[in-house]
Parts: C-alpha cells; structure tokens; sequence
C-alpha cells in the first residue's frame, strides 16, 4: 500500500508539472563506445532523468524527500541531454537546457537579476540541474560528453550565449568568499554586464566578509578554495567561462550558486579538447 500511494504521489507530482505534455525542441544524438548523449524525446525519458536528478540532490545529501523525482515547474519547457550507460541501460547523467529561441522562461532568473546579461547578444542558452551517478564520475569521460553535447546544442539551436547557476556544495558565507576571491585571482569574474543575486538569495554579509579577505590569498586558501570547486565548474573556466555575479546561497539545496556565463565565441573546447571514448 505504501508503495502505491507513493507512485500515485509521484505520478500526480510529474502531472501537476507537465511532464507527461513534455517535447524535445532540438533533436540530438552522440554515441562512443559507451555512452549514448541526446536530448529527451519522450517524458518516460525526461521522468528517468528526474529520478537520476532525486538519487544525486536529495538521497546522496540527504535533503528532505521528493516522492523519488526532482522535478519543478520549468521541465517541461526545457530540452534535456541525458546520457545513457549502453551497458546498463540506465540514465547516468543529465543536463537541463533552455534557448531563449523557444522559450522565455528561466531558472536562474529566480536567483539572479539577470537585466545587464540579456543585453548581451543572444540568443541565450540557459543550463542548470548538472547530475552524474556517482559511479561514473571519475576522470572526465562522462563530463566532456556533456560538455560536447552542450556545444552541439549551441550549434543547432543557434544560441550564442551560454549562462547558467554552477552550484558548488558550501554553506559559510566566508567559504563562498573564499572561492570568489580566488575565481577573481584567476581572472575568471565578469568585470562588465554582471548580475546580482535577487533579494530571497542575497546574503546580507558577502561584501563585508569578502572585504576582510587578505588583498593576495595565501597558498593554502588557493588550495582550500580549489578544493571545493566541483569538476564541472573547473571545467567550465578552463574553457573560458566567466563568473558574472557574487554567489547566490539556495537554502533548499544547501548550495552556493555561482552565475557562469560564456560567449560562443570564446569556448575553446573545439580546438583544445578532444572527446573521450
């Protein structure tokens, strides 16, 4: 019974979102030896991509439970690559994607005031909810195949700038200013059409918590700072990604969300990066 009421819980859940009037806006198909990347084209793929996304953000960090499925209002209208284990069978990773060419709506916009960046010339791709199964993150295999299929994406949906929230898992606001202060050392903060967190994702003493940072961070502090960045965002900056706004502190994920943001025309994957098969 209690089995039941939990898949009637999560059907009602996914309908109530629109998951089950779900369509793919770009088609798209990658395979290596292992893996096949595409984006979702039917929403029994879009729901395994949900239940890929609860394994990683609720169960691994043990927030509050979701009826098995991270999912929210904004699925329905984004594309999603997913990326299939061919062995398994199985969903192991998962990219959320939205072009301001079929879709005004955005995510990120919840967290930041993004008015000086949609200046920029577009149209723009937004990316959010990254996941990998914990058994495929070693090495860069799983992530340069997502990194590639964003790429295509761009290309087929004409986008021209990429944007979107890198969650990195710290809640002190002096970590968070840490890594800034360290993005900053590295040339890697936006110093014009930058951002804000809106007011429900401020913290109040950033500035003055950065302000108290020493003017060249130690040795240590780099490594410290280095240390708590996830792959895919290091990723993201070796390949020219800027960071476009002081963090933005989600209290439902016990995250610090940093705004990145690149320009097509400055992604150097395609000249320094060669797929992983």
């Amino acid at each position: 019974m209690i089995a039941l009421a939990r898949e009637i819980s999560m059907n009602n859940l996914l309908k109530s979102n629109g998951i089950f009037d779900f369509q793919q806006k770009v088609k798209l198909r990658l395979e290596t030896s292992s893996y096949v990347l595409k984006t979702a084209d039917t929403s029994l793929e879009l729901v395994e991509s949900c239940k890929l996304r609860h394994e990683v953000f609720y169960r691994e960090f043990q927030l509050a439970d979701h009826i098995g499925v991270d999912v929210d209002q904004y699925d329905s209208h984004f594309d999603h690559l997913i990326i299939i284990h061919k062995e398994s069978n199985k969903v192991i990773g998962t990219y959320r994607l939205s072009c301001s060419e079929f879709s005004s709506v955005s995510y990120t916009e919840s967290e930041f005031d993004l008015t000086e960046i949609f200046k920029l010339k577009g149209p723009h791709l937004e990316l959010g909810r990254a996941c990998i199964q914990k058994e495929h993150r070693k090495g860069a295999t799983v992530i340069s195949l997502l990194w590639r299929g964003i790429v295509e994406y761009m290309n087929l949906s004409g986008a021209n700038i990429l944007y979107g929230c890198s969650s990195v898992k710290v809640e002190s606001t002096h970590e968070a200013a840490l890594i800034y202060k360290y993005f900053n050392e590295q040339g890697a903060i936006l110093k014009s059409n930058s951002a804000q967190p809106t007011s429900q994702f401020k913290m109040p003493d950033f500035a003055k918590i950065y302000s108290e940072l020493p003017q060249n961070l130690s040795a240590e502090q780099v490594h410290f700072a280095e240390s708590l960045i996830p792959s895919l965002l290091k990723f993201y900056i070796k390949f020219g990604a800027k960071i476009a706004s002081e963090p933005a502190f989600d209290r439902e994920f016990k995250c610090m969300d940093f705004l990145t943001i690149m320009k097509k025309e400055e992604i150097s994957l395609s000249k320094k990066f060669q797929l992983i098969q």
